[in-house]
């Protein structure tokens, strides 16, 4: 029973999820399914709808370039030319290579105002039902109430990342705080059946609203520090503390980005993946000690050839073995310096020799994504290797990054080292010490710890918004679809999108502005 009824209200969050960029809060469903009054007296409501919401991280979407946060992760790596793309013999993903993403936006948008959505009904919930606050008397509360307080925490923790993805999305870098951005949806949105739409916040009220929810989550989950998740696809402390690290970098607030960075470090319990292991998991276990979120991909859960692995794994079968390979970018790779192990990440046919059929697999990421089963070409068919979202290395670039651009170098080495320290070949010490020597100051520094966010987190999701961040444009190797090779961040309109053309013209507030916002009107045209 108790499983059914996890079933059951993962049901009902697909459906409150749903978001049509004509109706982002449609109403409940009529009494044929269930009403809130039946919602909020199910057992266990929130403990159920939070383990639901989960689930949106890997919907399958109906073809097999939309399979939740990993295909959003793929998106930005080839757009950004990280991940390259030298064939399109099925097609998925040519789109992003081609530079072609007009037709990506209104996935975003209804990927991540799906969980906002869910969010917010799952909020309101608890407020309805009540829990205990930030301050309770520990004699007395129940283990129920309790645990709520742990999903609250969870609740706005997925929020704000959820907006932080938005922003990432929708946001141009340079955009001033006034200037307009996304609309804000909160709880207080779900108790209105009548609200449409809202108008576009603008960009500092929106990380704002950001920064609040993962503050209070913090709080929350200091609150309650024995609540423990389930899993590692739930959130935690830590990674409410990573993603308010990594606004504020992005954001450009670098001192907050230091603080919160460090402060996970400091109190989480980091793991950096030792050298010996770094070419042995193949990034396809969740119970790897470095990864902070991930998921376990099971029978009852995986998407088959709709996943990262059927797209990118030479080992499963997948579209990457029958000949679309996902590889890292040609001139990256022979940027790679050569005491850096992270280079067996990546095929390189001319250390195969022996094997007529390496060629045809040239830089695709068979050291780095592998499967879990077999090392054999497509000789994995069952698709269970693990889902990464965030790994302890990303606080550790934050924090170098954000300790580099305020001037603290030996701090920013530091960060930076502990990486790199478990990443050096055993035979290249002398290489790695004198390449360290190189660093010297803060322009040589941050171009080493942009090389190490391309090459560390590769496949990641994180190639796009460093491309962003940066600023610096990147000529790309011959292993691209794309015929422009020469791209520039600060000038091309496709690394941030604009809205969906749904939302301009059924959401009645941005309607509205489109009568006066000129640059409304030129993206309806």
């Amino acid at each position: 029973m108790k499983k059914f009824k996890y079933i059951l209200v993962i049901a009902i969050v697909a459906v409150f999820a749903t978001s049509c960029a004509d109706s982002y809060l449609d109403q409940y469903p009529g009494g044929s399914t269930i009403t809130e009054d039946q919602y909020l007296k199910m057992d266990n409501v929130v403990e159920g709808t939070v383990k639901g919401i989960y689930t949106l991280l890997y919907p399958f979407g109906g073809e097999h370039d939309l399979f939740g946060q990993r295909a959003i992760d793929m998106y930005g790596d080839i757009l950004c030319g990280d991940m390259g793309m030298k064939t399109r013999r099925y097609g998925w993903f040519a789109s992003d290579e081609l530079m072609q993403t007009y037709g990506r936006r209104g996935y975003y948008w209804s990927y991540y105002y799906g969980f906002i959505r869910a969010c917010n009904r799952a909020i309101n919930a608890v407020d309805k039902v009540g829990h205990p606050g930030l301050t309770y008397d520990a004699t007395t509360i129940t283990d129920e109430q309790y645990n709520l307080g742990g999903y609250y925490a969870q609740l706005l923790t997925i929020r704000g990342w959820a907006y932080a993805g938005l922003v990432r999305t929708f946001v141009l870098m340079d955009a001033a705080d006034g200037d307009l951005a996304i609309p804000i949806y909160t709880e207080e949105d779900t108790k209105s059946d009548s609200i449409v739409g809202r108008p576009r916040a603008t960009v500092a009220d929106v990380y704002l609203r950001i920064e609040e929810d993962l503050q209070t989550a913090i709080q929350y989950f200091e609150a309650y520090p024995e609540f423990e998740r389930a899993s590692k696809i739930e959130m935690s402390a830590d990674i409410a503390r990573i993603l308010l690290a990594y606004s504020y970098l992005n954001k450009k607030d670098n001192t907050n980005a230091l603080k919160y960075a460090k402060e996970a470090i400091t109190k989480g319990a980091p793991v950096i993946l030792p050298q010996a292991q770094v070419l042995t998991t193949g990034f396809n276990n969740v119970d790897n000690a470095n990864w902070i979120w991930g998921m376990d991909v099971t029978v009852e859960n995986t998407t088959a050839l709709a996943s990262f692995f059927g797209q990118c794994d030479i080992y499963s079968y997948s579209y990457a073995s029958a000949g679309d390979i996902k590889g890292i970018d040609q001139i990256l790779y022979d940027a790679i310096y050569p005491w850096d192990i992270r280079k067996s990440w990546w095929n390189n046919y001319a250390l195969y020799s022996g094997d007529k059929n390496a060629k045809d697999y040239q830089y695709a990421p068979d050291g780095k994504f592998y499967s879990a089963k077999s090392k054999e070409i497509q000789g994995d068919r069952d698709w269970l290797s693990d889902n990464v979202y965030m790994r302890w290395e990303l606080a550790y670039l934050i924090a170098a990054e954000a300790a580099c651009r305020e001037g603290l170098l030996g701090e920013a080495k530091d960060y930076l080292f502990a990486i790199t320290d478990q990443r050096v070949i055993d035979t290249e010490a002398a290489t790695y010490a004198a390449w360290q020597a190189t660093l010297v100051d803060d322009a040589t520094l941050l171009e080493a710890i942009r090389y190490n966010w391309r090459i560390e987190l590769w496949g990641e999701g994180y190639g796009l918004q460093t491309f962003r961040r940066y600023g610096v444009g990147v000529t790309l190797g011959s292993n691209h679809l794309r015929s422009k090779k020469d791209i520039v961040p600060t000038t091309a309109r496709v690394f941030t999108f604009e809205l969906p053309t749904g939302e301009l013209y059924y959401n009645p507030y941005i309607r509205q502005e489109s009568t006066s916002d000129t640059r409304v009107m030129r993206k309806q045209n």
